[in-house]
């Protein structure tokens, strides 16, 4: 069998220079001896689309996923539901599938796409409400060229039909569209479905792996061990990602929705939208694990005649350092595990490095999960994550644990699960793009001067919404042409 399949690799001279390359295409193998055949039948059968014609989503298809596995859809079915198989106009930053490339206003020279437009200044970097979904958005058509083809300090090449008019660099988001509900929770659901995807998704996660906690500590590592509660928490997020990626991206995590407005141009103003939710979700989590295990937790502490917050169900509630280990190591402990998973999440989105297969980057999300769980977690209880640290002790403190769980390590939960696991989401999202990431969407690539005339935008909108300093506004505006020029 092996010589076979030497054989098929040498019938036209040439093999695989890597592990990836013969992976890349698995029918390669089996399709060579009749590929001159199929080329005469059919001419483009086998024609593979280049790197330019093809597009890149978050969550799959940069619109909508199409259905899959040739299931019966009644001829009368999508007239009936005009929603079903539509492709959608907005970028979602997903861990299951590489990240969109999107333009950002560093990356541009000030000048819009069509010259006879002026630039609006007024706009910020986010432009949900002013931004249409229509047919000119760039990731609505499959002969754009993604970014990572183009040197960072150039625009992106985009065919001369689909130029859009007066658009601004950032991404774009869909507005709602009144056709198509069946009724009017349809159409609140389409304007919130984002954050509802976000709450849904982390409360899955961190009940099942607060859950898999009580059972360990609990149960005194008789249904359970740190061994086995470290892929307990991979796995769960691994199912919250699969079960929200394709919606709002299945962050679930303030550091790497923060890391991803930051790298990758998610919109800043759902950044605060997103970790809202996914505050929500931790403690709705939090509470359901504590009602589901409430017996379990009232027992052991019993057993010990300790009070709940001294039981040992207190370590799978919460999240604190040991008692021996420094606050220094605690929190470049929860720096580094942070780091190292927006890194491989970078990694794993960036469609020009190696990206899995189809359908195995949220798998692969949990697999890294349970590694950091085990290799980082015996220091400080490997949060990486401030939301789940967050709502769980809310619910501890309104359970009657105490206040003074928001007070134990010098507010632990402040520069712990928070300060220092943001930090290291950005630092090793800088990391990656510094080393390996060559997209323009990244800061990082900005040419000096673009990168100048962002930081003067962002400081004449934000002066703008806070009414500070209005004198100061024109100033900017005239260092903005003048970098401009």
């Amino acid at each position: 069998m092996a010589d076979r399949e030497t054989s098929r690799r040498q019938i036209d001279g040439r093999h695989p220079s890597s592990l990836v390359d013969a992976l890349a295409d698995p029918t390669d193998v089996q399709s060579q001896d009749f590929q001159s055949d199929k080329t005469i039948q059919n001419p483009q059968e086998n024609v593979r689309p280049t790197l330019g014609e093809q597009q890149f989503s978050v969550a799959g298809h940069p619109g909508r996923a199409q259905p899959q596995g040739g299931g019966y859809v009644h001829p009368d079915y999508v007239h009936y539901n005009p929603q079903y198989g539509q492709e959608s106009n907005a970028p979602v930053w997903s861990l299951a599938q590489p990240l969109p490339r999107v333009v950002r206003r560093g990356m541009t020279n000030g000048q819009p796409s069509n010259p006879e437009s002026k630039p609006d200044y007024n706009t910020d970097t986010d432009t949900e409400e002013k931004t249409k979904g229509t047919q000119d958005s760039p990731n609505a058509h499959k002969d754009q060229i993604p970014a990572s083809e183009e040197p960072p300090t150039q625009n992106p090449i985009r065919s001369d039909k689909h130029k859009p008019r007066n658009e601004d660099p950032e991404a774009k988001v869909a507005r709602p569209d009144d056709e198509g509900f069946f009724n009017r929770w349809g159409r609140i659901r389409f304007v919130i479905r984002e954050p509802l995807a976000e709450w849904l998704g982390t409360t899955i996660a961190m009940t099942l792996g607060l859950c898999a906690g009580f059972s360990t500590y609990a149960s005194q590592n008789q249904a359970g061990s740190f061994a086995s509660l470290a892929p307990a928490w991979g796995f769960a997020f691994m199912i919250a990602i699969y079960m929200a990626g394709g919606i709002s991206g299945g962050h679930l995590n303030p550091a790497i929705t923060i890391s991803m407005s930051v790298w990758r141009g998610f919109p800043a103003k759902k950044c605060v939208v997103y970790v809202l939710a996914q505050i929500v979700g931790a403690i709705t989590a939090g509470g359901l694990a504590y009602a589901l295990y409430h017996d379990t937790i009232v027992n052991t502490a019993a057993v010990k005649g300790v009070s709940q917050a001294d039981s040992p169900a207190r370590q799978a509630m919460i999240t604190t350092p040991k008692d021996f280990v420094h606050p220094v190591t605690a929190f470049f402990n929860e720096f580094v595990g942070t780091a190292v998973l927006v890194a491989t999440i970078m990694a794993l989105g960036d469609d020009t490095n190696a990206p899995p297969g189809a359908g195995m980057q949220a798998f692969i999300v949990g697999i890294v999960i349970s590694v950091l769980v085990l290799s980082l977690g015996y220091n400080t209880g490997g949060c990486f994550n401030g939301a789940r640290d967050f709502g769980p002790r809310l619910v501890a403190v309104m359970a009657g644990w105490g206040g003074h769980l928001f007070r134990e390590q010098h507010a632990w939960w402040i520069w712990g699960p928070w300060a220092a696991d943001i930090a290291g989401g950005l630092c090793g999202g800088f990391l990656y793009d510094l080393v390996i990431f060559t997209g323009g969407e990244s800061p990082i690539n900005y040419p000096r001067r673009r990168r100048k005339r962002a930081w003067l935008i962002k400081q004449k909108n934000l002066r703008s919404r806070l009414h500070l300093g209005r004198r100061k506004i024109g100033d900017i505006e005239r260092a903005v042409h003048e970098v401009e020029q």
